[in-house]
């Protein structure tokens, strides 16, 4: 039996205006029409973004076609963000940021074996930003590259972003500031009122991060052990994983600290065991503040 000949198409990207949303239309190897969703007209505004979006889905729909256009670094990075993104959100986050607004605009357009890494070394020597800034464009870049690997969109070799070097992106710009005794207990001394002054206190004691600490929950803690369990993370109203799996464990509670946190409690509007500890009275205790 005579294969039926696969030809490449292009597809159509188009806006439905009722729901401001837009999709790509395309057919399979069998003829069934398939669309997919690519995003709404706010986070995409303009109809060559939403194409660029699209390359995705062509690619994918033309995978048995003959001579299927060279990959750009544009689609590629598409194609990672959509299938491939870390799950943390604010990790996903800063990497869509970084490869939209960095990487994308420089090398989208040249196609993933054109981009050479000396280049790319150079570039980072000019780019306006700072050296941690730069080292985390490079990682995101370097997952596209792996992913374009995997995914066999371009020859499996050694990462082109292995042999660019960011010095200096563990270094910081200025020294952390550090407070005495003294100096902590004048700015106790400003806050009078609650939770802040209280939410104050535990982040000194503990140390935690900004959005451990608006994770917390009373039911994190073990009054009897006088132990606190860190497991979980608050970012922009998103409940979301702890950063590293050394930040997820129980933390020693000082006598006094209890006693800090009872008195905020008996306080506080919402005190059951499944509520925040800083349960913000603006969404009816359903989250922190953001």
């Amino acid at each position: 039996m005579k294969r039926k000949r696969v030809r490449f198409q292009n597809g159509t990207t188009y806006l439905d205006k009722r729901r401001n949303i837009w999709y790509y239309r395309w057919s399979d190897s069998e003829g069934h029409r398939k669309c997919a969703t690519l995003g709404t007209l706010a986070e995409l505004p303009t109809k060559a973004k939403a194409q660029r979006v699209a390359a995705v889905y062509r690619m994918s729909a033309n995978a048995e076609a003959p001579n299927v256009p060279t990959v750009t670094f544009g689609t590629a990075a598409q194609k990672y963000m959509l299938e491939r993104m870390p799950q943390r959100h604010t990790t996903a986050g800063g990497y869509r940021n970084n490869l939209e607004k960095y990487a994308i605009p420089k090398w989208g357009e040249l196609a993933l074996a054109e981009i050479k890494p000396l280049a790319v070394d150079r570039w980072f020597g000019i780019l306006p930003l700072a050296q941690k800034t730069k080292s985390h464009v490079k990682c995101a870049m370097r997952q596209v590259f792996e992913y374009a690997m995997l995914c066999e969109l371009m020859k499996a070799e050694r990462n082109p972003m292995d042999f660019v070097r960011v010095t200096g992106a563990t270094l910081r710009d200025k020294d952390p500031l550090i407070l005495t005794p003294e100096q902590f207990g004048a700015l106790l001394q400003c806050l009078v009122a609650e939770p802040a002054r209280t939410l104050v206190i535990v982040a000194m004691c503990l140390g935690l991060r900004r959005s451990e600490l608006a994770g917390l929950k009373w039911s994190d803690f073990d009054w009897q052990k006088q132990e606190v369990m860190i497991q979980r993370s608050v970012i922009a109203h998103r409940v979301d994983a702890v950063k590293t799996k050394r930040s997820k464990a129980r933390l020693p509670l000082d006598p006094a600290l209890i006693a800090v946190l009872e008195s905020w409690r008996k306080i506080a509007e919402f005190k059951a065991e499944s509520d925040w500890v800083w349960a913000s009275p603006w969404t009816a205790g359903e989250m922190p503040p953001p």
